[in-house]
């Protein structure tokens, strides 16, 4: 399993009460991207960290469905 998938099953709480609803981009268990879209937590990710293997997930709404 990838190490940060395994982030975010650990800072699911924290990461649902800042980012519901939105997209986040995950590099090295750390938020290197945020927006309404994943094109845009994309953007923002390659911004900074052009080629990297981050993770794009959405932050569902519902805090049970991270």
């Amino acid at each position: 399993m990838h190490a940060d998938f395994v982030w975010l099953t650990e800072h699911s709480r924290e990461i649902y009460e800042k980012y519901s609803g939105k997209w986040i981009a995950v590099l090295d268990g750390e938020i290197v991207g945020v927006g309404d879209t994943a094109t845009e937590a994309a953007q923002q990710a390659e911004a900074e960290h052009a080629g990297a293997a981050y993770v794009l997930e959405a932050v569902d709404p519902e805090p049970e469905r991270i």
